[in-house]
């Protein structure tokens, strides 16, 4: 008849466990030097080798040749115990022996001397599943048990332990397996079971099993009913981990921004009768696999994935970035939450795509700061970021004006003659701000009636405020958005041929410094305003020339002439 493997090869002996050198070694010194406790608790995940430890325990307390902590397995009491015939070690499964009539009858039982070993033993497995009842009337027998009785409870849960239960017991915590001790253990197996197993496919397995020695096992042992040739392609496909390219199609998707992608992958899997509440899962796992990856340097002893999708998880793990991935994970742990809770799974999967797909429709802090995140970045790199929705212009800006026809003759300040009062008088009606005069130029009256009282016009190479500028950072905003985003909310003035922009950004400078954003920032003036500035910079680089440059009306502008002679002492 034939034997499942993780019962064939269940550990006899301290020695054979591994993975819990800790424990091991602890109950063997325990053992050698009869500093015995009256109960023990047990510990771990399932599969670590819990309920294995309590028996090898059980056999080396009552084997009458134990040896260095370790029991001979060649005695009839240790023969007894592993073919579970032995009367005095008793097994309980509290998840269906959790009454408190069970316990009283084991209380009864304890009192009795045992009947051939030297103590009666009672490993009671999921202890955790004992009612509140039962734990209270196993709590006297276990603080002051017999001399004759040793307890091994065993848990994986110890946080639904009562804390009276576990101060009287003596705590062993199981760890998980290590994935490169449980490969050696599974190749050392194989080559005794006569089956050929790579050294990939092994540590697939122990991937796969997470740390439990017996799912490992469980593993093989269905690879071997397939064929006794085990690769990884046979682990992945009996793992179920083959053919999960819709995972990575949806990341693509994602990555490209592509919605209509997106809605392609979640209609095939719903036409193949795909659960949308697995997928999501796998989803998740699928992303917490790029995180991983991206965050440390072997990531593969992290995770449960074949080596082919390994090697796609690290090629996305390149293009996403952390923000970008924990953001996903996170909506997508959202969405799975609201599918189990009842609504209609493939409109979630739906809406928390095409969300991930169009950033701009996330109004989390989480994604608005992944946003400000990107913004920072490219201005560190000086490269354009593009927003992902153009915001509405402000109500406070006024409307662009309509030029007339005769407007576009318009020349350069420099250029215009004092001849031609209807082009200054075109430029005095857009200001609304009352002007400062020079005391070199003298206005000409538009008309032929008397000039009324006030201000006249001011001369080309005043500093005076540019009230066009909303609507050059509007126009600004189809060129460069980089440079908008810097520039939105500043104030502008212009002193002859020179813009000068202030603000209190601090990187007003640096981006105007920029060669192609100040050219595109000149370029948006042209179109708004029918004028050609030669340059644009910040009030700070401006400094105080702006001082100097107020009161006077020369040819070239003193603005301008001593921004040239800055440069040259530079």
């Amino acid at each position: 008849m034939y034997t499942a493997l993780y019962r064939k090869w269940r550990p006899k002996s301290f020695t054979d466990v591994i993975g819990q050198d800790h424990i091991t070694s602890t109950l063997k010194n325990e053992i050698m030097t009869e500093r015995l406790s009256h109960a023990y608790l047990f510990i771990g995940s399932r599969g670590t080798g819990k309920t294995t430890c309590a028996r090898i325990l059980a056999k080396a307390v009552n084997c009458p040749h134990v040896h260095e902590g370790e029991p001979c397995n060649e005695c009839d009491v240790c023969k007894s115990i592993d073919a579970g015939t032995a009367l005095d070690i008793t097994e309980i499964d509290a998840a269906s022996n959790n009454g408190v009539d069970n316990i009283r009858d084991l209380r009864e039982e304890a009192n009795f001397n045992p009947s051939e070993t030297k103590y009666r033993v009672y490993i009671i497995d999921e202890v955790h599943m004992l009612s509140t009842g039962a734990f209270n009337a196993l709590l006297k027998t276990l603080e002051e048990p017999p001399a004759h009785v040793k307890f091994i409870l065993a848990t994986t849960e110890a946080h639904k332990m009562p804390a009276t239960i576990l101060s009287r017991c003596q705590r062993f915590d199981f760890k998980r397996i290590g994935a490169d001790v449980m490969s050696e253990r599974l190749l050392y197996i194989a080559e005794q079971e006569q089956i050929s197993l790579t050294t990939e496919a092994a540590n697939l397995i122990s991937r796969l099993s997470d740390g439990a020695m017996r799912d490992a096992l469980s593993i093989m042992d269905q690879c071997i009913a397939r064929g006794k040739d085990i690769d990884t392609h046979l682990v992945s496909e009996v793992c179920g981990i083959a053919g999960r390219e819709y995972l990575a199609d949806t990341a693509a998707a994602l990555l490209q921004k592509d919605s209509t992608k997106l809605l392609a992958v979640i209609a095939n899997l719903y036409e193949n009768a795909c659960d949308m509440e697995r997928y999501c899962a796998e989803l998740i796992n699928y992303f917490r696999n790029i995180m991983v990856a991206r965050t440390v340097k072997q990531p593969e002893k992290l995770m449960i994935c074949s080596d082919e999708e390994l090697q796609a998880i690290c090629r996305f793990a390149e293009q996403f970035t952390l923000p970008a991935c924990l953001a996903v994970i996170d909506t997508l742990q959202t969405t799975y939450a609201s599918i189990k809770s009842g609504v209609q799974g493939r409109t979630a999967m739906e809406m928390a795509l095409i969300k991930l797909a169009s950033p701009e429709m996330d109004a989390r802090d989480e994604s608005v700061l992944k946003r400000l995140a990107a913004l920072e970045q490219a201005l560190q790199n000086g490269t354009v970021v593009q927003p992902a929705v153009i915001p509405a212009v402000s109500a406070e800006a006024p409307a662009k004006p309509k030029l007339q026809a005769e407007q576009t003759l318009e020349q350069p300040p420099e250029t215009v003659s004092e001849d031609a009062p209807q082009a200054q008088a075109v430029q005095s009606a857009r200001s609304t701000e009352p002007t400062v005069p020079t005391p070199e130029a003298t206005p000409e009256p538009a008309v032929a009636k008397p000039a009324p009282q006030t201000a006249a016009p001011a001369a080309d190479t005043a500093v005076k405020p540019l009230m066009q500028w909303p609507e050059i950072l509007q126009a600004l905003f189809a060129k460069n958005r980089l440079a908008w985003t810097i520039l939105n909310g500043t104030q502008a003035k212009s002193a002859g041929s020179t813009m000068i922009v202030s603000g209190t950004h601090p990187s007003i400078g640096d981006i105007l410094a920029i060669k192609a954003n100040a050219d595109d920032v000149l370029a948006a003036a042209e179109q708004v305003t029918m004028r050609r500035f030669a340059r644009v910079i910040s009030e700070a680089d401006a400094g105080d020339l702006l001082e100097e440059s107020m009161g006077t009306a020369n040819t070239v502008s003193p603005l301008d002439a001593l921004i040239k002679k800055k440069a040259v002492l530079k």
